[in-house]
């Protein structure tokens, strides 16, 4: 889009080039025996050559202006069409609708406005002033030139609507990425937010369950000790009592355990990835390749969690802060060594900031015995590699 754009500038501009030169060919020729008509007509050209220059460095004052500048554009040209007639003061004044065109609805209402009428007018006159012309070539001359000219102008109109549509389409997709980039986010965090309401909810299972059985368990025992010496047949019914509860409260631990245990801790640790990844083919075409590793399966859980959390993380960073569309993840054993290797397309960095995600990960991975080192390069996309001794 922008090539073509950069394209049609240059023609235009050449092709103005050749109109102007030609204009003051033909203006020599018509009235060189005529200084006064010659002079104002150079004077003419050279106003609207300028003009036409600034015009093109619209973006570097104010549009009233660019607006006033047009304007004079118009007429000048308009009257050159009378005392000029012929195809370089024609072609000229159907470059100036490109300008005219490229503005708002209610700019190009009114300058098309303006430049139809003096455009016409001239023209009129310009052809009645040719003592040989009848009525009817008249008639016949006008309808072909303003076939023509309605014809420029709604090829104008069509090529600015699709400009507008493309646009539109530009921001849509703008918008799309980053409504994508919010969804990648909720998928990556999704399992977490689970996770931490599973966690709440068994917290208050316990404090509702264990905790009001711990202390129905000390009120027991405190019941006992106090009755051990004045009622000892008592005693014995207060401790069975006691038995049961305390045998219920490690019941309730363990299922609070087991629960905990089987949100927190990752067991199968190529499924558990495959299904981080395949989350992301439903929101975008960001591309995550994963080469597969059996040997990590032998591993205890707590290695296999810390990985699952720092490629999550890593695969967030490069989405949210690297704006990444390809992530390639890597694990391989060397030695007694585990090496993890996360990589990206993303923007980079030269100074890398250390956020909660990054210090998370290396927390995570010295509490292993391992180490963490990190590259970047601006425009060379992030880079994350991890080892852990097996």
């Amino acid at each position: 889009m922008i090539k073509s754009k950069n394209y049609f500038s240059i023609i235009k501009l050449i092709t103005c080039i050749i109109i102007f030169i030609s204009m003051y060919i033909i203006t020599y020729i018509e009235y060189s025996n005529n200084y006064i008509v010659m002079i104002s007509c150079f004077s003419l050209i050279t106003i609207i050559v300028v003009n036409a220059y600034l015009i093109t460095l619209k973006a570097k004052y104010s549009k009233k202006i660019f607006y006033v500048l047009l304007f004079v554009n118009i007429c000048i040209s308009s009257a050159l069409q009378y005392f000029l007639p012929g195809i370089s003061t024609s072609i000229y004044n159907y470059i100036l609708l490109t300008d005219i065109f490229k503005e708002k609805n209610r700019i190009i209402k009114l300058f098309l406005s303006i430049h139809f009428i003096l455009f016409f007018t001239t023209l009129y006159f310009a052809i009645l002033k040719r003592n040989e012309v009848t009525i009817y070539i008249l008639l016949v001359m006008m309808g072909i030139l303003l076939l023509s000219y309605l014809g420029i102008s709604g090829m104008l109109y069509s090529i600015r609507t699709l400009e507008i549509e493309k646009e539109e389409v530009k921001q849509l997709n703008t918008k799309l990425k980053f409504a994508n980039i919010k969804l990648q986010e909720y998928a990556l965090t999704i399992e977490e937010v689970a996770t931490s309401r599973e966690r709440t909810r068994v917290a208050q299972e316990l404090h509702d369950s264990l905790g009001h059985s711990l202390m129905a368990l000390a009120m027991h025992l405190e019941f006992a000790k106090k009755i051990c010496t004045t009622k000892p047949q008592k005693v014995e019914e207060v401790l069975a009592q006691s038995e049961k509860i305390a045998k219920s409260s490690i019941n309730d631990l363990r299922k609070a355990v087991t629960v905990l245990n089987s949100e927190v801790e990752v067991i199968n640790f190529n499924e558990a990835i495959k299904k981080l990844i395949d989350n992301f083919y439903l929101f975008s075409n960001i591309q995550i390749t994963f080469t597969k590793n059996e040997e990590i399966e032998a591993l205890s859980p707590i290695i296999k969690t810390s990985l699952y959390k720092t490629i999550q993380e890593s695969i967030t960073n490069s989405l949210k802060h690297g704006n990444a569309t390809e992530i390639n993840i890597k694990t391989k054993k060397i030695n007694q060594d585990l090496e993890l290797t996360v990589t990206d397309n993303g923007i980079g960095c030269n100074n890398i900031v250390k956020s909660n995600g990054l210090n998370g990960i290396e927390n995570r991975i010295t509490a292993l015995g391992g180490s963490t080192y990190y590259f970047s390069h601006n425009g060379l996309g992030f880079g994350l590699k991890i080892s852990i001794p097996i």
